[in-house]
């Protein structure tokens, strides 16, 4: 055997050890490198899933306060919409009751309305009331302590206050 030869022979066991122990190690390294890639994966897998639940939750619970912000801007709305029909009728009864106030005094009844309101007003405030006609029909009368208005706008508007709660009928009726 020639020296090299021999050499190449004795360090044969030698390298085949090297070599075995090297595939060994890299064999290891990769099983680690492969279990510590698994856990990698799997602990972001928990969180992605993680994510995922927190953003489903999130959605529901935004969605859940954005449904109750469009019910309650629904019910504002509503609210709004039934206080303005209120209002509507509310008006309109007191158009109704001062054009029927207007009616008693003015034509052929106003000269009598006008003498009736003359002597409610001269016994709630005595004899010394004086009295006058007031443009729109009725009456205000006056003493030097006192002043009494039975104009047809009051007489109206004192009808439809002592309505009182019964005025809630013309949106309660049932």
């Amino acid at each position: 055997m020639t020296t090299a030869a021999g050499a190449e022979a004795s360090i044969t066991p030698v390298r085949d050890a090297l070599l075995g122990r090297a595939r060994e190690q890299a064999a290891a390294v990769v099983a680690d490198a492969e279990r510590e890639a698994a856990e990698v994966v799997r602990a972001a897998r928990v969180e992605a899933a993680r994510i995922v639940d927190e953003a489903r939750a999130a959605g529901r619970a935004d969605g859940r306060a954005a449904a109750a912000a469009e019910r309650s801007r629904a019910r504002g709305r509503a609210r709004a919409t039934v206080l303005a029909a209120r209002r509507r009728a509310y008006d309109e009864l007191r158009r109704r009751v001062r054009a029927g106030v207007g009616e008693m005094c003015a034509g052929a009844r106003g000269p009598e309305t006008a003498r009736r309101l003359a002597a409610m007003a001269e016994r709630r405030l005595g004899a010394a009331a004086r009295t006058e006609e007031v443009p729109g029909g009725g009456v205000v009368a006056r003493t030097p302590r006192a002043e009494l208005d039975l104009s047809a706008d009051v007489l109206a508007e004192r009808a439809v206050a002592a309505l009182g709660a019964e005025v809630t009928r013309l949106w309660n009726r049932k």
